[in-house]
This record gives C-alpha cells, structure tokens and sequence, in this order.
C-alpha cells in the first residue's frame, strides 16, 4: 500500500465518527427521525440520550460488497433478515434514475441494480446525459463551476462504495479481475515490504521542455478538491438509500418502528489490494445511518464485531476467572488477503454487563498468502534441485503444451527457466491438494513430479509438500503476530503474557490445519481456548453480522422503552 495521507485521513474521520456515537448530548429526541433530502450537502445530527432508546436495535454489517441486517429473537439466537429476494446478504449498490420530464425518481436495490435491464426511457435518458456531458469536455477553465450534470445518477450504472464509484452494467464491471502484484521469485513478502506497492503506482504526467513535471496548478487542485466533496456528497446519498433499505427490511420482519442500529465499520476485506475500503471512512456510514432514517448507537470495526459475536463464551470464561480481563487473538485468512488483531477485555464487571474490547494489537495487508506459499515453495524446489537431489528421465518430456513457451521465454536465464516450470507444477499440485484425503498414509505416501526443466524433476511425497506447508505457516503467523505489535508500537515487555482465547475465520485452502498451527504459535497450553460455535458459519460475513447483533441485543435489553412511537 503506497504510504500517503489517507490513513490520517481514515483516523480522523473514525475518532470523529466515535466522537459523535460515544457523546449524549442534553437534548432529547422527541420525534422519529426524518430521513433528509438525499441531495441536500448538511443536515443536523439528532441528538440522543441513551433512556430515550426505543424499540429493537438492529446490528448492520455494512460492507462494501453487500450488507445484512440481524437482531436477537425471543430464543436468544441471532436471526438474519432475508431481502425480498430471500438472501441474508443484499449487494451494496442502487441504481438511482431520475426523470426530468416529470421529476420522477425509481431507485433499484441489490440484485435489482446490478441486472434489470434498461428499457426505452431510461436508454433515451442515458444518451441525454452523454450529449450533455460532452459539452464540458475537456475541462478548459478549473475556475468554473464543476457543472451538475458530471455528478447525476446516470440509468446504467449501479453505484457502491468501492474504489469504483460506479459499475456500468453493459460491461459487467461488477466482476473486476482480481490485481495482480509480482515480487522476486521465492520471497516471502511480509508487511513493510508491500507498502510501496500499488496496481496504481506507474501513473503517466505531462512533462515540460526541460523534461520536468511542473504539477498541478492552484486551480486545478481545488477542482480537484471540489470533485472529491461532490463524489463524498454522492456516496453519502447511496449510502443514506442503502441504510433506509436495512430499515425497511427490519420494520417488515419485526412489525414494528426501528429507529437504533449498531453498524460495522469496513476493515476487513475478501477482495485484493485494489478493492480494499480504504476509501470508506467511518464519518460515512454514521452519517449514511441518520439520512437513511437510523441513529448510530455504537460503531463497530469488523474485527470488534467477529470477537463481540462469541459475547457470552468469553464473558463465561472472565467470570469463570475471577473478572480477570481476557486476551483474545483474531486472525482472518483468505485467497487474497489476511489480518490479525490481539483484544483485551475492557471493563468493570460490577458496572458493565456485556463485553467491551481494547485493541491492544492490529495489523491488516493484502498480498496473497496463497501465492506466497507456492513462491517459498518454488524456492525450497530449486534449492533442492540445485543440491542435487532432483532426477533424470532419458528423454525429454513429451504431450507438454506450456513448455515450449517457458524455453522460448527463459532461454537467456536458466534459474528462472527452472522456477518458471516449478511454478506451473506446483500451481496444478496446489489446486489438486484440496481434496486430498487428511490423515491418510496411503494419500501420503503417493508422490509428485515438479519439473525443472524438459528432463530433470525434483520429487516431493505428499506428506513431504504437507509438511512444507506446515512448517511454513507457523513461521508466518509468528511472523505477522510480531509484526502486529510491532507496528501498534507494543514492546515486547508490555506485551500480554498469557493469551486466553483466539478466534479463527479461515477461508483459505488451508483452513483444516491453521487452527492446530494457531495453536501452537500461541503456546499450545491446554487453557488456551478457541472460539468455536457450530450455529455460527465461520464465513467472514456471517461471523461480524452475529457479533453486530450481540450488541444491539445488549442495547436493546438496556434501554426502557419496548416500543418507538
């Protein structure tokens, strides 16, 4: 991730949004929230006070990607709402279509905005809206007005709150192609390494005689400046839409008014580098809670919520303990991208009947833990192979479609010649290992062939590449719970000493092992406790909606009134 201002930018806004949530203001609210006009740039926060807290509050898990909506019934399980089209998750895009032959407005949710087709009018608006457009292109003077029509909800696309504002149908930009980011063969990238790595880093620029850049002028950067207020203007208003919808689903499930909501905050992603929300800050979704006709009673980081989801198992466990605060390690693994947080409990059991954490720890980042493992062992093969353990047919390989390609790509550089075939076998061997059998000698015993070049191939038992594998996770998650206090700034004697619990959500091919391997990075003590619950999918999604739930559970039971007017 390239280093910028954005993450100062991204902590502001989340210390005001808490701000904002954590302060009760002396006025009471008297009166339903009102969902604001969604083109209006300001509108007065409603102030709240914690006994005027009414009716069921819901939990949001409002992600980029998709939201759901869920609340604690009367058999104290946590209940996700379906949309109309049955699913818990709804996509996180609207499609806004305003006419201005007779201002008229339809707006389309989830599944809706991303596949209705246009009919005759919407086709003829669109045009509309292109003809107009091309009047202020390019931009000749940035002292001007930035003209309305560049920010009008066009009829063709779906917008969200991705690093695309909007995805145009006709093309299915819904599906982006995942990033690719490319290193040195076999290393293994930790953390630092790739915070200077970006798709976005080549950018091109206009360059003067002297073939120096001379940058943007002082005009240009307040248009700029200006277009980011428009595209945040535009954004809130999905967002304000998208929060109305949970509204209403939840106001249908539970035939009643819902004017409370406990939201999720973006911090985890099951996409790559690209997608990431760091350009969706907190400030956003609270203020998207009000417009959407929502107050905010608590602002939750998805890694908060994964944890706050076990509630009742860890409180179990620190009563259990005399009150003495627990420690609880996170750990979120998938194909793209992987983070870890360490948690302690925060609060005075005699004053505090439900569970609040302090982050003692934090560390996120994207690259694939996928690809570094086929990396490190495409290098453990070529040192293998280099140490003379590798075999030799009598003829050269024959029926090989890539490895003509391969020689012709690598003739000048017989090293990466070699790690280019290594890296196809062990891409095919990757794929076919997850349904190799676990626990099974006979599986074990069976050998692979990884060629390093047309007549010589390195052989691995299937135990062997198993126990690769192993060997080197455990260095990477010892690697990355280092790298989590070392980048919270947590020296090592201020570090906790013991870990109680930790928690899992695994997505990643290797999920059938992290949990052993966790274990023993975490000392691997008979008290050390993992937070398992088979009512709960270990899915990313499903794991932070049950843990926003909890807490609005815990903030509805608080409050005094059953019911809002």
């Amino acid at each position: 991730m390239r280093q910028s201002s954005m993450p100062v930018v991204v902590a502001l806004a989340t210390a005001v949004a808490l701000c904002l949530v954590s302060q009760v203001p002396s006025a009471t609210m008297a009166s339903p929230i009102v969902t604001p006009n969604p083109h209006q740039k300001t509108f007065t926060r409603p102030s709240v006070k914690p006994a005027t807290v009414c009716g069921t509050v819901i939990g949001i898990d409002f992600d980029k990607e998709e939201f759901s909506v869920g609340f604690v019934n009367l058999t104290n399980q946590v209940e996700l709402i379906p949309n109309k089209d049955g699913d818990i998750y709804t996509p996180s895009y609207v499609r806004i279509i305003d006419f201005p032959d007779d201002s008229s407005r339809e707006i389309l949710f989830g599944k809706d905005a991303l596949t209705r087709p246009l009919n005759e009018r919407e086709e003829k608006l669109k045009k509309a809206i292109y003809e107009e457009r091309k009047k202020y292109w390019p931009v000749q003077n940035y002292s001007l007005p930035i003209p309305d029509i560049d920010f009008q909800f066009e009829p063709d696309r779906a917008y969200g709150l991705g690093e695309f504002n909007s995805i145009n149908l006709q093309k299915f930009y819904w599906r982006f192609p995942r990033s690719v980011l490319y290193t040195q063969e076999g290393v293994m990238m930790v953390g630092d390494e790739w915070e200077n790595v970006s798709p976005r880093s080549n950018r091109g620029g206009s360059w003067n005689a002297t073939g120096q850049c001379p940058g943007p002028t002082d005009a240009e950067l307040e248009y700029g400046r200006k277009r980011r207020e428009k595209e945040y203007m535009q954004k809130l208003t999905v967002v304000g839409l998208l929060m109305g919808q949970a509204k209403e689903m939840a106001e249908e499930r539970l035939r009643e008014k819902v004017k409370f909501a406990v939201v999720t905050v973006p911090s985890l992603t099951d996409k790559s580098h690209s997608r990431t929300s760091r350009d969706t800050p907190p400030a956003l979704h609270t203020e998207g809670l009000v417009r959407g006709g929502l107050y905010p009673l608590r602002v939750l980081e998805q890694s908060e919520a994964a944890v706050l989801a076990y509630e009742p198992q860890i409180s179990k466990a620190e009563r259990a303990a005399g009150g003495i605060p627990q420690t609880v390690v996170f750990y979120y693994l998938n194909r793209f991208t992987e983070g870890i947080s360490v948690f302690e409990t925060n609060r005075d059991p005699a004053e505090e009947d439900f569970l609040r954490l302090k982050t003692v720890a934090k560390y996120h980042f994207y690259p694939s833990v996928h690809e570094r493992m086929k990396k490190a062992m495409a290098r453990y093969l070529y040192e293998m192979y280099t140490d003379g353990s590798h075999i030799a047919l009598d003829t050269p390989r024959k029926d090989c479609d890539y490895c003509e390609r391969i020689q012709d790509g690598y003739a000048s550089n017989p090293k990466e010649q070699a790690m280019a075939f290594l890296r196809h076998d062990i891409e095919e061997v990757t794929y076919q290992s997850r349904t190799w059998p676990l626990d099974d000698s006979e599986n074990d015993a069976k050998e692979e062939w990884f060629f390093v070049s047309m007549t010589e191939y390195v052989m691995l038992t299937r135990k062997e590449w198993r126990d690769f594998e192993r060997a080197w996770l455990k260095t990477h998650f010892g690697a990355m719970l280092d790298r989590a206090y070392e980048k919270s700034g947590v020296e090592v004697e201020a570090r906790p000493q013991r870990i109680d619990h930790f928690l899992i959500v695994d997505e990643s091919r290797f999920r059938n092992r992290t949990s052993s391997i966790m274990r023993e990075v975490l000392g691997g003590s008979a008290e050390l406790n993992e937070l398992v619950d088979p009512v709960i999918k270990h899915k990313l999604g499903f794991v932070i909606s049950h843990g926003a739930a909890r807490v609005a559970d815990y903030l509805t039971k608080r409050s005094s009134r059953h019911s809002c007017p």
